[in-house]
């Protein structure tokens, strides 16, 4: 059945079938949701089929089409979207009779959450289901008596000597970002494979976000957009920061969103690197996320020193610790929601990887056969 009317001089439209199609899509979009969140496919099954299957391939499309702008296109796609929203509340709510406000809020309610389902939906096939792949801590195998207090320790010296030899010759010789994207395919490439990676991902482009200020107020040194699979990255990183934090996202771009894991990767990339700043990068990463009270024999050469001193005070200068707190809460409640459990914590687990696991000679990490 056809339901005719005018609309401001406006031709007799026939609006039923269109009604019905739209209610359809949505009751779809919401079903599909809860689908996808309910009956999640097996680890090893996402490992395989979508990790080393559908994923290269939608990442060499979005990124076909992304990479190439001089501009974030996630940003864009947000600003349209809240102001979209905003929009389409305010008319759909001014266009409702006085009499059916209750029915019609209804009907715009369930329009949004069908749009965020489907948004939702294209979240989880385009890149969340790589959060539940087969974990690293599956694949690497881990010596529990040379990850207590002590092996951590002497681990932390050891951070300090690389530190200490590598600060000179990294500040001799800074390179822009597109130079140490290039170096870092050799190193970064193995690190992926080696890990259950079997595609190669193209160094993703660092791009101007207008978040900036957000990422500095929240302590956030960089961002990969689900969506679009573009990078970010805090523009007041000093050089030599920027290598690890970079290899980080790009490990995210390769579809190992958990954030330890891309902080190993990033630390094992950078530090088998023969380039003595992606070098100096990657243990400086590993330093940031040692243990708070580590206890410490070695000495710290002063370059290196100085260089921890300024990102502390950039820290302090920058940072402000409501924005930092709530964005930490919400990121939190986001890694969880995604199925790891360790949520924000999860960033300094990777220290146990770096402590009990077994390495070859050049660098990387043994694994279980068969993973």
């Amino acid at each position: 059945m056809c339901v005719f009317w005018r609309d401001a001089g406006r031709p007799h439209k026939c609006v039923g079938p269109v009604r019905r199609l739209a209610l359809g899509l949505e009751i779809a979009a919401i079903v599909a949701a809860v689908a996808i969140e309910v009956c999640m496919p097996p680890a090893q099954w996402i490992e395989t089929s979508y990790a080393n299957g559908a994923y290269p391939v939608i990442d060499r499309t979005v990124r076909a089409v992304t990479g190439p702008l001089p501009f974030c296109l996630g940003d864009v796609l947000f600003a349209i979207a809240v102001v979209w929203l905003v929009r389409y509340w305010i008319v759909a709510f001014r266009r409702l009779p006085a009499g059916g406000r209750t029915r019609g809020t209804g009907a715009i309610a369930l329009r949004t959450l069908a749009i965020a389902c489907a948004i939702f939906v294209w979240f989880e096939l385009s890149w969340a289901l790589d959060y539940s792949r087969v974990p690293l801590a599956d694949k690497i195998p881990v010596h529990n008596e040379r990850t207590d207090e002590d092996s951590v320790g002497r681990f932390a010296d050891r951070v300090t000597d690389e530190l200490t030899r590598d600060a000179g010759p990294a500040h001799a010789h800074p390179l822009d970002d597109a130079t140490f994207a290039e170096r870092l395919v050799p190193t970064f490439e193995a690190a992926i494979h080696r890990l259950g990676d079997r595609a190669s991902f193209a160094p993703p482009r660092i791009k101007p976000t207008l978040f900036q200020p957000l990422l500095q107020a929240s302590a956030t040194t960089g961002f990969t957009d689900p969506w679009t699979h573009e990078v970010n990255v805090d523009a007041t990183l000093f050089f030599f920061e920027r290598p690890s934090i970079y290899a980080h996202e790009w490990a995210h771009v390769s579809g190992f969103t958990d954030e330890s894991e891309a902080n190993f990767i990033s630390v094992i990339a950078c530090t088998t690197s023969s380039d003595p700043l992606l070098k100096y990068s990657g243990w400086l990463l590993v330093w940031e996320n040692l243990p708070e009270h580590v206890h410490l024999t070695h000495p710290m050469g002063k370059l290196a020193y100085d260089d921890i001193m300024a990102i502390r005070a950039r820290y302090v200068r920058n940072v402000n610790k409501q924005v930092e707190g709530a964005s930490r809460s919400v990121y939190d409640k986001y890694l969880k929601s995604n199925h790891v459990k360790a949520g924000y914590a999860s960033y300094r687990l990777f220290i146990r990887w770096m402590t009990g696991a077994d390495f070859d000679r050049q660098g990387l990490p043994i694994v279980r056969p068969g993973t």
